[in-house]
């Protein structure tokens, strides 16, 4: 009597199982397309005309605008990236052909083989004599979207080089472009006016001031123009001898180019409480809990201070200290006026007042 289920039901129950096994079933198909990268795509060919390329997921909050703008208009496309972990292959959408094309030297064989009209990438150097990636023959305009507000100055010698066209944020870019061309007496790029896409992404991730007490972000570039290598560490370890929590994040370049170093630098404050890390790909979450950002050369300062109004100190790295830089060659006036407006500016002669400064 128990045991007994009538036909309704019955049928219910075997309807949910079977629903259940091809649920199943359709979700490791999924994931094994995903893993090994097999899509089926009815539509590939119309991608052909448009390509993005990104290194992987530490510049998605670049590329998530401009998908989700070519997805809306119905712009069909194909996007390479050299990471596994990139968001954009899980997207399941007609209009995306993505495809991870691995990293080293099978990354670099397959970028160079790219066939498309545009291909919109934000990685500098592309082409140069000593960098690993070279501009694909099959593509006919190779188009730059900057992942940093100050642009320019602050890339390597020769980022934009084999560039054809740029997407610039505003006028103030124009400048350093023209004048790198006329020194190396390169052809004229085509320039873009339409914005810094990942502004757009850092706004909607911006939340309310969330910190249970007054906490200092310190985001360091990487390299020789980052503060962390420019002005040492002794601030940090004054800092957080005082009632604040420090928040410190290097750039995501740092965990590839100096690793080391980095890890030295959290051995020394590994016993402070009040002292946290950030490696993620994003720095919103940080920016969310900060009341004061400290940074240098890095474009951190004017996110930090358009997006959330909130004061900015600059531990300021001169263009002298920084070799290989294109700022040896042009002016940054732009950033030069900017930092000013948006907080202090300290020189390494003046790191004696930082804790006044900072607690005004």
């Amino acid at each position: 009597f128990f045991l007994y289920i009538d036909a309704g039901t019955g049928a219910l129950i075997i309807n949910m199982i079977i629903a259940l096994f091809v649920s199943i079933a359709y979700y490791f198909r999924t994931l094994f397309f995903w893993l090994f990268n097999i899509k089926v795509q009815k539509n590939k060919n119309m991608a052909n005309k448009l390509s993005l390329f990104s290194e992987g997921e530490q510049y998605w909050d670049t590329f998530k605008p401009i998908i989700d703008s070519l997805i809306k208009k119905k712009v069909f496309f194909n996007y390479f990236t050299m990471s596994i972990k990139d968001p954009a292959l899980l997207i399941e959408n007609k209009f995306i052909h993505s495809k991870y094309i691995g990293r080293n030297f099978l990354g670099y064989h397959k970028f160079s083989k790219i066939n498309s009209k545009f291909l919109i990438a934000t990685t500098p150097n592309i082409g140069n004599k000593d960098f690993a990636l070279k501009k694909p023959k099959n593509v006919s305009n190779m188009i730059h979207v900057y992942h940093s507000i100050i642009g320019l100055p602050h890339y390597k010698i020769g980022a934009l080089d084999n560039y054809d066209s740029v997407i610039i944020g505003g006028n103030y870019q124009i400048k350093p472009i023209r004048d790198i061309e006329k020194l190396r007496n390169l052809k004229i790029k085509k320039l873009y006016k339409l914005g810094i896409p990942y502004l757009d992404t850092l706004y909607k991730k911006k939340g309310e001031l969330n910190s249970r007490k007054k906490t200092i972000l310190i985001a360091s570039s990487w390299g020789l123009k980052g503060c962390f290598k420019a002005y040492g560490t002794d601030f940090i370890e004054k800092l957080s001898c005082k009632d604040y929590d420090i928040i410190l994040r290097p750039h995501p370049q740092s965990y590839i180019s100096e690793l080391n170093f980095i890890e030295n630098i959290k051995k020394r404050f590994e016993n402070k409480k009040n002292v946290f890390w950030d490696d993620s790909a994003s720095p919103s979450k940080s920016m969310n809990k900060s009341n004061i950002l400290i940074s240098d050369s890095s474009s951190i300062r004017f996110d930090f201070s358009f997006i959330y109004k909130r004061p900015v100190i600059t531990l300021k790295i001169k263009r002298t200290d920084m070799n290989g830089f294109e700022n040896q060659h042009i002016d940054s006036k732009w950033e030069d006026k900017a930092e000013k407006i948006i907080g202090a500016v300290v020189y390494k002669d003046g790191m004696d007042s930082l804790d006044d400064i900072v607690e005004k």
